[in-house]
């Protein structure tokens, strides 16, 4: 059986050793990022995520690193995301959206803390913010159609799309000049607001994918339904805010 990490910083020293065996002097940093960095990791259901960034000559000889990520896999780490600096420095027009989040929520465990002093374009955030609402939308669209008749996939579908809106209403809150939350539902609760969305509605979505409830299938037809329209009223303000700038 799988043991699970008590908490993040458990194994930081050891996951940072494995990795200085595996490329030395190539290894620059690694970061930590996403649920575990904003405090909100939970043993043996939250993967733990981090972000390393290899030289040039470190990330050509990536085979170094499938064994440690195999090791690491078992124990909830998520396969890392392995960058290069270089790539995240030219990359901020295409990726802001995450980079952003990175950047506001993030631990560094060993090396260079490459966020510190990233300047992410306000006018790419706006764009890329655009395109992953719509496409959520026709996502959502496409699979509730698939799933309609399937109360655990309905229940699946709502739990993997969720937690994407989180970046995105991050997003959201600095293109409005706000200060960004720690923690999840604190994020929504401002965006929703912003967006004049139904905050009673999106506590409820949390509440579900967070598994503190499982309404049955008729339910979660009304449920997508009024999920779809509140994603669809969000890509039309995102559109305002465009005519507005």
């Amino acid at each position: 059986m799988a043991k699970y990490p008590e908490s993040p910083e458990s194994i930081f020293e050891n996951y940072t050793n494995d990795w200085k065996t595996a490329f030395g002097q190539e290894l620059q940093s690694i970061i930590l990022y996403g649920s575990a960095a904003r405090g909100e990791y939970v043993p043996g259901v939250s993967d733990i995520n981090f972000l390393v960034m290899l030289s040039s000559e470190g990330i050509a000889s990536l085979r170094k690193a499938i064994e440690l990520t195999s090791k690491w896999r078992s124990q909830n780490v998520a396969v890392p995301l392995v960058l290069t600096k270089i790539y995240i420095e030219t990359s901020l027009d295409t990726f802001p959206i995450e980079f952003l989040s990175m950047q506001q929520h993030h631990k560094v465990i060993f090396g260079e803390d490459v966020f510190a002093g990233l300047n992410i374009s306000k006018a790419n955030i706006r764009m890329q913010l655009e395109r992953e609402v719509k496409g959520k939308l026709l996502h959502l669209r496409e699979n509730f159609l698939a799933e309609a008749g399937d109360r655990d996939g309905l229940l699946k579908l709502l739990r993997q799309t969720l937690p994407a809106f989180n970046s995105m209403f991050e997003a959201l809150l600095y293109l409005n000049g706000q200060q960004i939350p720690e923690h999840r539902r604190d994020i929504f609760i401002q965006a929703v607001e912003i967006a004049k969305l139904d905050k009673v509605f999106f506590d409820k979505l949390l509440k579900i994918s967070q598994q503190e409830s499982k309404p049955y299938r008729n339910e979660l037809w009304d449920i997508f339904e009024k999920y779809i329209s509140q994603i669809r009223a969000l890509a039309l303000f995102v559109d305002g805010m465009e005519k507005e700038k």
